[in-house]
């Protein structure tokens, strides 16, 4: 799979621009429309008593509504038009930008390799880890490497910025956006953390505002137990299994190896875990018998997610960046309850998984996470 560095290397923005024009086209050609609906259509049917009886007032309103949403669209248009363009000229820069630098790291006997890690050898292909031998040359070497970075982090967040500026502007519900606000991509700390989440879930295909689940630990471990309930779970902003996740002290762990990889590598996106058995199995059994066992028999909300998953790992995307530094993230987390997950406190062993019963009580049941929050630039 590419790196987002090949991939703002080598892309041809270009389509951007003709995407652009043809919003300008389609904004050019129903500009005006709502109007005409208003006078050529929906006037004469009230004016002139072309439409009489009980039906009239419903037909007028639906005509009305077609006048409302052809100008909410001409409206939109425009704005899509100009983010477009807004976004194609930063991506455009951001790789102009990056070729550059890759030049100034060539002309310095350096070498960039396709990840956009720099080195000073290349070994069979791959850039040489080995450090150069003088103080000079290491100083070339971090400071090409901090700049590309740098101008790959630019770009994720252009990136990034101008599909959820896009969403948006166009919006999630049945109808167009009738108050599309952004005509530029460095406007996003205007949108929250739920609408956040909500057009990251529209742009996987979910529904972007799914019902209110109360489902708790307790509530997926007895579907687990007795095999009852569905194989398969998706929780997301609000759910009460959500927040326990995110108010567990592992997350602190997770939201700093975010922050860190985001910083050092300028990767949009990555992985961060936890696990219980990182001090060992006595260090796990100290953690089952002083943490996770009091947290359940006691319902402490603040250890009982954690309790709930053990060890787990959770996939993110940075999303965005405020201009006071916070930055936007998407998590996702795919968890699997089952006889084998029950029993990691004893360590984690090939012969575990044919414990698992294929059907009915102690079935594996799984469950995706997904979820977004703003992590403050000096909060972890």
């Amino acid at each position: 799979m590419p790196s987002f560095y090949e991939e703002l290397l080598s892309t041809d923005f270009g389509a951007l621009d003709t995407l652009a024009a043809k919003w300008g086209d389609t904004h050019s050609k129903i500009n005006g429309l709502a109007k005409r609906v208003g006078d050529e259509v929906l006037r004469p049917l009230k004016d002139k008593g072309y439409w009489e009886g009980a039906a009239a007032p419903y037909a007028w309103a639906q005509i009305d509504d077609i006048q409302r949403q052809v100008g909410a669209a001409a409206k939109v248009a425009d704005a899509v038009r100009k983010v477009i363009q807004d976004g194609a000229g930063e991506l455009k820069a951001a790789q102009r930008d990056l070729k550059d630098a890759v030049t100034r790291a060539t002309a310095k006997g350096l070498h960039v390799g396709r990840d956009g890690a720099v080195s000073r050898s290349v070994v069979n292909g791959v850039c040489s880890a080995d450090a150069p031998d003088d103080a000079s040359a290491q100083k070339d070497m971090d400071a090409a490497q901090d700049e590309i970075i740098e101008i790959c982090r630019r770009g994720h967040l252009a990136d990034e910025n101008l599909s959820i500026t896009l969403m948006q502007d166009i919006g999630v519900d049945q109808w167009f956006n009738s108050k599309p606000q952004l005509t530029d991509i460095n406007h996003t700390s205007s949108i929250g953390t739920d609408q956040y989440n909500a057009l990251s879930l529209a742009m996987r295909g979910k529904d972007p505002h799914p019902a209110r689940k109360d489902t708790d630990p307790y509530d997926l471990g007895m579907d687990w137990a007795t095999g009852t309930g569905p194989g398969h779970q998706d929780f997301t902003n609000g759910d009460r299994f959500t927040e326990l996740i995110r108010r567990s002290e592992s997350m602190d762990d997770i939201r700093k190896q975010t922050l860190k990889q985001w910083r050092e590598t300028g990767e949009g996106e990555g992985k961060a875990n936890y696990s219980i058995s990182k001090d060992g199995k006595i260090g796990a059994l100290k953690k089952l018998f002083g943490e996770d066992l009091p947290a359940i028999v006691t319902g402490d909300d603040d250890g009982l997610g954690q309790a709930f998953l053990g060890s787990y790992s959770v996939h993110y995307e940075i999303k965005g960046q405020d201009p006071d530094g916070s930055v936007i993230v998407n998590y996702r987390l795919e968890n699997t309850t089952s006889v084998e997950s029950a029993i990691h406190y004893m360590g984690y062993y090939d012969w575990q998984r044919y414990l698992n019963p294929p059907a009915g009580p102690g079935r594996g049941v799984s469950q995706t996470v997904t979820w977004t929050e703003r992590l403050p630039a000096h909060g972890h």
